[in-house]
């Protein structure tokens, strides 16, 4: 599968116009974990990243003297919404979920002791999440809009990932934020983001959901902006992955057929060390295809 060539910042900023992306992890791993923030009327931050980034965020709020009103959840997970009560009770803001999401956001005890197993010490870098009071919390139905003034952000019900995974599409700028229904991408490169319990069926007709708007921009959480082509080439890919994982023994099998094989892989040993967030998603994911596949 052949390597895009990553946007130069100016093309990124002519796309993405009202957007701004700020990055959520820097304080840690730099370009890893971006959030998005609308500057509209009504502004809204698209995931705001962990619990160990608020203050980062906080302070590139602040340097942008934007105030968002929302904060719009993909999904729960600790890199994307581990934030959200903190930076809420901050702002004096709602908070946007899928409904399958919502009772982790008013009490994260679950979702947190639940990461702890799958992520171990990496939960702790990301943070415990707080909670959040259920009257500011908002639930989402499939396709509901969300009035920013002078543009529309469509919320879909976007299953694959996690279940109770939504993605949002900004209407007239036709930008769609996927979350990790698209993936990983760094250097043009692309790595499919499969973790526990990931569903193959669910995730490919989200990804043909996707497909058939008319986004122009993909503006990937981790990490920028790509285009509409990676939605392809992510369909492409699980189903690589996942072709591959029938016919491995193991996980750790499966880890070095890919290394051999994919280049997308090959480049992301290169470009991060072992231990890094990337390298573990990756292996996550890879665990989520296997298990996915053997039933397990």
């Amino acid at each position: 599968m052949n390597r895009r060539e990553p946007l130069k910042q100016a093309e990124v900023l002519k796309k993405l116009g009202k957007t701004c992306v700020i990055d959520a992890f820097k304080h840690r791993e730099p370009h890893v974990i971006a959030c998005y923030v609308l500057q509209y009327e009504k502004p809204v931050l698209i995931d705001p990243g962990p619990q160990s980034g608020v203050h980062d965020v906080v302070e590139e709020l602040k340097r942008l003297k934007v105030e968002p009103e929302v904060i719009a959840l993909t999904h729960v997970h600790l890199d994307h919404a581990g934030g959200a009560a903190t930076l809420a009770k901050y702002l004096s803001a709602k908070v946007v979920v899928h409904p399958r999401g919502a009772k982790h956001v008013v009490n994260p005890t679950r979702l947190w002791e639940a990461s702890r197993g799958v992520l171990r010490e990496l939960a702790d870098v990301f943070g415990k999440p707080d909670s959040l009071e259920e009257d500011r919390v908002m639930i989402t139905e499939d396709c509901q809009e969300l009035d920013l003034g002078e543009d529309e952000l469509v919320a879909l019900h976007a299953p694959g990932h996690a279940p109770h995974m939504q993605v949002y599409y900004l209407k007239d700028a036709k930008v769609l934020f996927p979350a990790d229904a698209v993936g990983i991408g760094f250097d043009g490169h692309l790595i499919p983001s499969t973790p526990p319990p990931f569903d193959y069926d669910k995730a490919l007709r989200t990804l043909e959901r996707l497909r058939k708007l008319k986004a122009e921009s993909v503006a990937l959480t981790h990490f920028g902006l790509t285009d509409k082509e990676a939605i392809e080439r992510a369909k492409d890919k699980i189903k690589e992955w996942y072709e591959m994982a029938a016919s491995c023994r193991d996980v750790d099998e499966l880890i070095e057929r890919l290394l051999r094989s994919d280049e997308d892989v090959n480049a992301l040993y290169k470009r991060y060390p072992e231990g890094s967030v990337l390298i573990n998603f990756f292996r996550a994911s890879v665990q989520g295809i296997f298990k996915c596949v053997k039933g397990v």
